[in-house]
Parts: C-alpha cells; structure tokens; sequence
C-alpha cells in the first residue's frame, strides 16, 4: 500500500516450473533482462522500463507514483526479455494499492495475566496493552472485549504418534461421506461456541484486565476461550488483538496409537495406551476403558448412515510405560477405539481414534452411478526414498482396478484385482516427485440390484458397477529449504542512529550457504499493519501443488436400469414366461492425460513474499544542531536487492534509521542455486533516550 508521490520498490526472481511428469524448478537460460509496465487503477500507463537479471534469476525495479495518481488497486506488468526457447511471450502481474492513509500510531497487544493451566470451575485473568509504537502508554482508551468457547485439541509432551482428543484423517476435508447423510461422523465433534461481550478502559499505563469465569464444559475435551480486546484512541482508530487460554477437562489425558492406519482383515488391531498429567509426565495405575467399535452402514428412515455395532471392551490399567489392547478383525470396515480415564476428582478425559480393517463395504445404490472409494494413506507426508501404501476400500467386489499415478499428467498405470473388499497399493515416492502426487483409483465390476429399503433383490441379475477415488501424497521439500537469521546488532536505537543487520544461511543439514543472493528490506511495522502484510516463504510457491491434469470419462454413467420389481409385477399380470430387457452397452473408463504443455512454464516473481515496501532510504547524515529536526520520515528504511553471501554462509548490511518513531521489521529473502529458498525476520524499534 503506497500514497502518491511514494517510490515503490519491487523485487523478484524467475524460475521456470517444468512442465509434464518430471518437471523440475530449474534456473531460466539466457534470459537478459524484464521489462516492466505499471498501469493505474484507471487503465492509464504510469510508467515503463528495464530491470537486469542477475546469475540466480533475481531482479529489482524501482518507480515513483505521481502526485495525482488515481486512488485503487493498480498493476505491474512483467516480461521476460531473452531467448528462454519458448514460443510464446512470458507475462507476469503484480497488483499493489495506492490509497490515502494515516499511519497508525499505536497497537494493541493481548495476553493472559495469571498463570495456567485451567480447568473447569477455574478463573482466569486475561490483560489488553495499547502502547504507541514508539513507545509510551495508551492511557484512558475506550476497550470493548469479545471472549467466545469453542472446542480445542491438547496433547502433553514427550508422546509423539500417540492421539490425545479426537484423531481426524489428514486428507479428510468437509463432508467425509460426501452426499450421504450419515447418522455418526467419527471425524466432526459436535461443536459448541459461547460468546459474550464486556467494556472498560485501559489505566494510566494503557492496560485494562477482563476476570474470566470458567463455569462448566459440555464434553470430556479441553476447549480453548479466546478473548479478543479492540481499543479505541482519541481520533478514533481502532486495533485489536486477541490471546487464547486453553482449559483443560482434568489434570490426565490418556492417549491412543496404532502402528498403521489399517490392518489386513483377520489380523488383530493392536492399540497402545499412555496415562500422562498435562506436562507429559507418565502416571501409573489408573483404570482405563477402553471400547473398540466396527461402524457399518445402515439404512433408516430412507437414507444411509453409519451406527456402532459389534463393541469390543478393553479394561487396562496404565503404566509407565505404553500398555496395549489387542481387538479382533474378523470383519472388514472402518473401526473407532475411544478410551477413558478419571482424574482424583472424578473428572473425565476421552480420547477417539479411527482406523479401518481391509475388507469393508460402503452402503449399496440401486442406479448405476459413481460410487466413492475410499482410500486411506499410511503417511501424512512422504520423503524421497519412501513407499506410500494405500488401502483400497471397495464399495463392491469383486472388482477391476486401475491405479493413476500423476504429476502435470500420467506417470504410469497399474492394474489389480480387489478379491474381497479391499486391497493395499504400494507407491514408491522419488524426487523427482517433489512436492506431491495425484492418485487415482477406478474400479470396475458389478453389484446386487436393492428395493427402496436398501436390500438385495433375489433372482435378479447384478447391475453394472464402478467407483473412483482420489488423493494427494504430499512430499517433504525440506532439502531445498535454507534457515535466514537476521539479527540487527542494535535492537533499540535514536532516530537517525547508524547500524548494521547480521545475516546467516545455511541449509537443511545446517551448513553454510555462500554465494546465495539475499533480498533484505526493512519497513515501518505501523504501515505493514494497515494490510496485514506478511511475509510469504517462496519455497511454498516454486513447489506449490501440482495437479494431476487428469480427465477421465464414464461410459457407465450412461445406463438407465428398470426397477425389476416393476418389470416382474408387470410381467406376471400379462402371464409371461420370460423377460425380455433392453441392454444399453456399456462405456469403458478413459483416463486421459491433458496435453504437455509446449515448455516449461516460468513463475517471474514471488507473489506475496516479493510485496514491497515504500520509499527509498534516505542515508543523509543529519545536520549536528543542539536541536535535532526530524525530516526522513520515510517508512522503508533499508532495500538492499542484492546482498551476497561469504563462504561463511555471511553477509552484514549497513544502515542509517530514518526519524521515524516506530518498530521497524527486517525481513529478508534467500536463494541459493535454482531450487533452494527460505525466509527469515527480525525487529529493531526506533525511539527517543536509547542511548
């Protein structure tokens, strides 16, 4: 967010995303220089010109907003000027507003006052700050607070792998059962949230402080209550911030893990349990129940869902170390283990977790439709090297598979067989695979016809059946991050004081990165405020998600089926002896990769980190009078588009404070090579008496 008559600095850099399967991020080749346009709010040009790139694809523009801009949202075209072997231009926007503001002169910080931890029946002390940010107290400010309960998650320390609350599938999102109405989702608590409203004024020091009563909670869970403060200053500026406190249900929580996230049907399902206090802590000899519950498909009131049926019950006592409960698997499905434990006053902690047993059915149709598999992963995120298996549950059998393993299109397919229920498919996971694969699962077979209550129909033949599932695998690029610590050598300095900023890369074993090129900028934190701007990492943009570019088409979906239970009353009223149906031929799966792109494509600029800051720093030197004038009021402080490491992995920026009273924020960007990047921040405040 810019004013008129401000310089507008902008940094990015070029990779090319290579296109089809083993498309890589690479360094653009013979690329000399990109050439920039800004067009107003209006669709007015304001200004053009050329910016050099650098060996590792960066470059930097810089341009100055007129007196009389238009006010609104306004673009920076980009292109690509040299021989990248494409047959088509390379274009990139990057929008920014130009708008007439007051920067902010104070913020509001949040923050619980008493000490934790809290349990129901508690009270807890919850304090809002309003300071200028140049220092000093905002006293006698209007706050009105907003304190709203909601359902939260804990997990005590020192347990990984083990589920403390209630475990939801990583790959889970929005209706897990899609269009069905279920009677019991195991993934979605019932959600609870109170809200209330309360008013005061921040005292001589600018603080006010809200007493929170924790009256009663509606499950064995913690929930988390979180107080949002808002403070209003003389001129009516309004900022606000929250804290959160969380509350607990007892003062133990008992914990669930599984080896896997499914087990081959017959093989007993082992579970082990911890017993632990709220720091982590393993306590012996508590009583826990332990119930185990296969959920299978019902039909009631003309709709599908799922019930518990078949509880196992598991009573253990805990230990200091894991103990286990072991539960039989002789029928396939989708399985939930709760336990439960109770603390010296009799308070309850539960914990839920969901696995599945291969073999499972999902709930029949009577049309021939796309059903939904279900497709269960054993990892939440891979590395190169690894072997993804996925379990396979069908809605009928048997059935013929094909298996679609894509990125920017296919990579391969493979055939299989699902016997009975289920089967577990082994992906193998490599680099060149980075950041994620698409999975696709089609099934092809038959199933029993079903009347409206949802039961088979003797004597009749099975109708066609196919289903599809989907899924992301998404791969670790931890090996092409690189740590940037930015430390300013000074925290607190006068205005117009001189300092420098230390930077330090290394990569994801922790040495150093020379020769890496370093993007740092430093920016009045008031101004950053008013857009909420933050930082963006573009490791999380170079090797955002790929998508399959997949299309498949059903032929099946073309077949109409005649209720048999009509044909055969018909047929019965004319005294006929045989039944003559109409056969509609059925289509065949296509799965079809959508065309290679001609060339790689190429990302220009990274499109939230690359954000800039205002103005150029203004490094004059002020004039050494008994009475010092501040006149650079420039809220970006330092641009240094291009800083270099050593062999060291280091780099020091010098720079001079503006007159500014204010927190400033250091930020800067790395890159190293054409596929390592990473971020990093810091703060420095800018006030009166520092030294």
């Amino acid at each position: 967010m810019y004013r008129p008559g401000e310089e507008v600095h902008v940094k990015g850099w070029l990779r090319i995303i290579g296109a089809g399967q083993t498309g890589d991020v690479e360094l653009p080749g013979g690329l000399e220089q990109v050439e920039y346009t800004v067009i107003g709010s209006q669709g007015n040009e304001i200004t053009s010109g050329q910016a050099e790139v650098t060996a590792l694809g960066g470059f930097d523009l810089s341009f100055t907003l007129p007196e009389n801009s238009n006010l609104g949202f306004a673009t920076v075209r980009l292109r690509s000027v040299g021989s990248l072997n494409v047959s088509y231009e390379r274009e990139y926007y990057h929008g920014f507003q130009v708008q007439e503001f007051r920067r902010p002169e104070f913020e509001v910080t949040a923050r619980t006052e008493t000490s934790g931890p809290y349990f129901v029946g508690d009270s807890a002390t919850v304090a809002a700050s309003a300071n200028y940010f140049a220092g000093g107290a905002l006293p006698n400010a209007d706050t009105e607070w907003f304190v709203c309960s909601e359902p939260a998650s804990y997990s005590p320390p020192n347990w990984p792998g083990f589920t403390f609350g209630t475990w939801t599938p990583w790959w889970y999102f929005g209706d897990f059962y899609y269009e069905e109405e279920v009677f019991y989702d195991p993934f979605v608590e019932p959600g609870f949230e109170a809200c209330q409203n309360f008013s005061g004024t921040t005292d001589a020091a600018g603080e006010n402080y809200l007493q929170i009563d924790i009256e009663s909670a509606d499950k064995p869970q913690p929930f988390s209550l979180r107080a949002e403060a808002t403070v209003f200053d003389v001129n009516r500026q309004a900022w606000s911030a929250s804290t959160t406190l969380l509350v607990h249900p007892a003062d133990l929580y008992v914990g669930l893990r599984g080896a896997t996230t499914f087990v081959e049907q017959g093989e007993p399902m082992d579970i082990e349990l911890i017993v632990t206090d709220i720091d982590g802590n393993a306590v012996s000899g508590r009583p826990i129940t332990v119930q185990a519950a296969r959920l299978e498909w019902q039909y009631r009131d003309g709709s599908w869902g799922q019930e518990e049926v078949d509880t196992q019950t598991c009573d253990v006592t805990s230990a200091a170390e894991p103990v286990t409960c072991t539960f039989e698997t002789n029928v396939g499905g989708e399985y939930q283990i709760r336990a439960t434990v109770t603390d010296d006053q009799g308070r309850l902690n539960q914990s839920t977790l969901t696995r599945w047993v291969s073999g499972g059915e999902r709930p029949p149709t009577r049309n021939v439709e796309q059903e939904q598999l279900t497709l269960i992963p054993d990892k939440e995120l891979y590395a190169p090297g690894d072997t993804a298996e996925i379990l396979v549950q069908s809605p009928f059998s048997p059935a013929e598979g094909l298996l679609t393993v894509s990125r920017s299109g296919i990579l391969y397919t493979e055939r299989f067989q699902i016997a009975e229920g289920a089967q577990i498919l082994r992906i193998p996971i490599e680099e060149a695979h980075l950041p994620n694969l698409q999975i696709q699962v089609d099934l092809a077979g038959s199933a029993p016809r079903t009347n409206d209550a949802g039961e088979p129909i003797e004597g009749v033949p099975n109708r066609p059946a196919f289903a599809r599932g989907n899924l992301t695998l998404n791969i670790s690029a931890q090996s092409r991050s690189l740590t940037v610590e930015v430390v300013p050598q000074s925290a607190n300095l006068e205005p117009g004081a001189e300092t420098a900023v230390d930077i330090t890369i290394t990569d994801d074993t922790g040495a150093p990165v020379s020769n890496a090129e370093v993007a740092l900028f430093v920016v009045d934190e008031s101004v950053l405020a008013l857009s909420g701007y933050q930082l963006q990492d573009p490791l999380n943009l170079f090797y955002s998600l790929r998508d399959g570019y997949i299309q498949s088409v059903y032929g099946r979906s073309s077949i109409i089926l005649a209720n048999p239970e009509s044909l055969a009353e018909g047929l019965q009223a004319a005294g006929a002896d045989r039944i003559v149906t109409e056969s509609v031929e059925e289509g065949e799966a296509l799965a079809t990769g959508a065309p290679e792109p001609a060339m790689a494509e190429e990302m220009p600029m990274e499109e939230e980190a690359m954000d800039t800051a205002f103005g150029a720093a203004n490094t004059a030197e002020q004039a050494q009078t008994p009475i010092t004038v501040r006149t650079n009021f420039d809220p970006l402080a330092v641009f240094a588009p291009v800083v270099t490491t050593d062999s060291d992995g280091r780099a020091v920026v010098e720079m001079t404070l503006p007159d500014n009273l204010t927190r400033y924020r250091i930020m800067a960007v790395a890159v190293s090579g054409g596929q390592q990047f990473g971020t990093g921040e810091s703060n420095l405040t800018g006030r009166r008496g520092c030294r």
